[in-house]
């Protein structure tokens, strides 16, 4: 029997090991990062932890969408800068409540150096918001995301 292999599939494989208390270190391809969790909760605030690179992951993904479907669409920009807030009850990592221990709502902020027009910016919004992957993961899990894009122009420096 023949199998048929989706060359649309990718595997993204990532590799942790334990160095320490609440301390590991991790490897995905050729990169090799560390987390870690404040002193505070028993660990050596030497790296971020895990929760604090999913949302840099956030902006990260979500940046490099807007970069692809702006060059699709046309939309020409100078400069992009994102901010997330994501709010954690705490309980549910200790245990101490029935409370859901991922995030309980995500804040995005964009800052676009832009000349495009509010509405251009909008529908930018609406494509990212499908093809993101990590928005869709937040949104998928029923977490509130709040996306407040701007231009650059818009807002106090």
């Amino acid at each position: 029997m023949q199998t048929t292999v989706n060359k649309e599939i990718r595997e993204i494989k990532a590799s942790s090991q334990r160095v320490g208390v609440k301390k590991n270190t991790n490897e995905v391809r050729n990169f090799h990062f560390l987390i870690d969790e404040p002193v505070k909760l028993g660990g050596t605030n030497k790296a971020p932890t895990p929760m604090e690179f999913v949302l840099g992951s956030f902006n990260g993904c979500i940046l490099i969408v807007i970069e692809t479907i702006a060059k699709e669409i046309g939309f020409p920009f100078n400069d992009l800068k994102s901010e997330s807030v994501g709010t954690v009850d705490r309980r549910g990592i200790q245990g101490t409540a029935d409370v859901s221990p991922h995030f309980g709502s995500v804040t995005n902020t964009i800052w676009f150096d832009t000349t495009e027009s509010e509405e251009r910016i909008q529908a930018l919004q609406e494509l990212v918001k499908k093809r993101c992957p990590v928005y869709n993961l937040f949104r998928d899990t029923g977490i509130p995301i709040q996306l407040n894009w701007h231009k650059e122009s818009e807002v106090e420096k």
